[in-house]
């Protein structure tokens, strides 16, 4: 089974990367994904699944410290039920890529993982600030990928971008870099990406490891909300909600998304990220609404006013 680990911070594109890539993959190969959240309720889940592939949740916590023993678990499965060619795992956008080699150069997994791939995605628009305050989190990521994408280039001039290159090859110097928008690469830069040594792991398991992945902070300070939205909302009044968080009301959010019924909309999905909000219709009916808010000194008594003024009905 090929391994595809899709690494980078909250919001930098991971899922928009992942989704383009099934559109390449699953004509040619059986495709599984696993995706973890840093917010308790999964929402990456409910959009990668009406791609088709395969999706194995697991929420809340972070797959390579709280949850490495069910990541090995759920790679595990995979492998023996659904047989993959190819499995692509989005962790959170605070996962630490030492943890996750510990878990997948596992001895338990060695009989499945037959090649290990680190892609790590920038945003473009944030690098520089977020790299600042993090700066160890975003070494040991540019250390481990083999192919970098520089994402949302539209929203930078040429300058920042070389810059971004720079510091990128400094750390990696064999990297593969391609800089683009919206997370699109071509068939043959994908493939055209070096794996990682398996043999360069320590073949611990990952709860014994945790001593020296340690040495690597996590990012500090990130507050998380989540909310289970069973209401349709006025799309007018929802929008409004919207510019709130982007606007910094509620206090400073670096990552929202969700999945909500909008009256006479239907269900769609938001996302907030690098200070731009979109939203898309879904493809199918969902069971229920939710979303997740990422930031600091946030507050939650504020959005819940607010989000209750735009309800119109129960779902």
């Amino acid at each position: 089974m090929l391994v595809d680990v899709v690494i980078g911070f909250l919001g930098s594109g991971k899922t928009t990367f992942i989704l383009n890539m099934m559109e390449l993959l699953l004509p040619r190969e059986r495709v599984a994904v696993i995706v973890n959240e840093f917010g308790d309720i999964g929402i990456d889940g409910a959009v990668l699944a009406q791609s088709g592939a395969e999706v194995v949740e697991l929420p809340s916590g972070c797959i390579c410290c709280t949850l490495s023993r069910d990541l090995a678990g759920q790679v595990e499965m995979l492998a023996k039920n659904y047989a993959p060619q190819r499995l692509l795992i989005e962790p959170s956008g605070i996962a630490t890529v030492r943890s996750l080699l510990q878990v997948l150069g596992s001895l338990r997994l060695e009989p499945y993982v037959e090649q290990l791939r680190i892609i790590c995605i920038i945003d473009a628009a944030n690098f520089f600030s977020f790299y600042k305050q993090n700066q160890l989190y975003v070494e040991a990521q540019l250390e481990a990928a083999g192919l970098v994408i520089i994402n949302k280039a539209d929203l930078e001039d040429g300058a920042v971008i070389a810059d971004i290159m720079s510091v990128a090859l400094s750390f990696k110097l064999r990297a593969k870099i391609i800089v683009t928008s919206f997370c699109k690469i071509s068939f043959d830069d994908y493939y055209q990406v070096d794996q990682w040594s398996l043999a360069g792991i320590h073949h611990e398991e990952p709860e014994h490891a945790h001593g020296t992945i340690s040495q690597i902070p996590a990012v500090k300070d990130l507050e998380k909300i989540s909310f289970i939205c069973n209401d349709s909302y006025l799309p007018d009044d929802f929008n409004l909600f919207l510019q709130s968080l982007q606007r910094e009301a509620f206090g400073q959010v670096i990552r929202a998304k969700g999945i909500v019924h909008l009256d006479q909309r239907g269900w769609v999905l938001f996302n907030l990220a690098s200070g731009y909000v979109t939203i898309t219709p879904m493809q199918k009916v969902q069971p229920g609404g939710k979303m997740f808010i990422a930031g600091r000194h946030l507050r939650k008594d504020k959005m819940v006013a607010q989000l209750a003024q735009c309800k119109h009905r129960r779902i």
